[in-house]
């Protein structure tokens, strides 16, 4: 399974761009960027990933659960929840559910708010 690093340079070779380019979009060094790609530094954060992937044109998911897995936990901001959002957050950080719940988990989440596909 590839690595955070892995991935975030295959999506900047894929969309042709250089270190130098995706340093300017995150307001970071060159340094900081290659060590990123290279593993010497942990995975960048939820929200310079999705910054990141729209620069690159690709999907932010693989980078987010690599991101998730190196670290060992889930960004989540939760900086204003509704009352819902936050006991469905609550709930699941308490666990206890079974592979086919959590799947069912995902299939509503993959259909959206329009409730299709």
């Amino acid at each position: 399974m590839p690595t955070f690093g892995q991935l975030v340079r295959e999506a900047r070779r894929v969309a042709k761009k250089t270190l130098q380019d995706a340093a300017r979009v995150l307001n970071v060094s060159v340094v900081y960027v290659s060590e990123v790609e290279l593993g010497k530094r942990p995975p960048f954060t939820a929200e310079r990933i999705e910054k990141l992937s729209e620069f690159y044109k690709a999907d932010a998911t693989p980078l987010l659960e690599a991101a998730c897995r190196e670290r060992g936990y889930l960004e989540i901001d939760m900086a204003a929840p509704s009352d819902w959002q936050l006991k469905a957050v609550s709930g699941l950080a308490r666990g206890g559910l079974t592979e086919e719940q959590w799947e069912e988990i995902y299939n509503v989440i993959e259909r959206g708010p329009s409730g299709r596909r």
